[in-house]
């Protein structure tokens, strides 16, 4: 059940993002704000990572619509989500773990996107 959390949360955070983006913010204050909302619903629900996984998320979010449209984003969120989950408890103390999660989850998206285009010959 905390995984699905996971997944929604990082999922809202990058569409927040890339819809302000989108509507005229700088990318940089468009993550600011979905972080800020991300830490009142982790204070509202008293569950300090999910602000945590907002912020990942929105990093996810701050892909240049050059790179990614709409559905790009929903399935790099969706993969920072999961990934976020399952590596909950790693690297406890590093700095860089949010960043990290969504980098890899861009990559993992875009080269996938890319393999399935080569693969179906568009």
């Amino acid at each position: 059940m905390q995984q699905i959390i996971w997944i929604i949360a990082s999922f809202s955070g990058a569409m927040g993002t890339y819809f302000l983006h989108r509507m005229g913010l700088n990318v940089v204050v468009s993550s600011c704000i979905i972080g800020l909302v991300g830490f009142g619903f982790s204070l509202l629900f008293k569950m300090p990572s999910l602000a945590y996984v907002i912020f990942a998320g929105s990093f996810v979010g701050m892909t240049s619509p050059k790179v990614g449209n709409y559905y790009f984003i929903a399935l790099a969120s969706v993969i920072c989500g999961f990934i976020y989950g399952k590596t909950l408890n790693w690297f406890t103390g590093f700095g860089g773990k949010l960043g990290a999660t969504a980098f890899v989850s861009t990559c993992i998206t875009f080269i996938g996107m890319k393999l399935v285009k080569k693969i179906s010959g568009r």
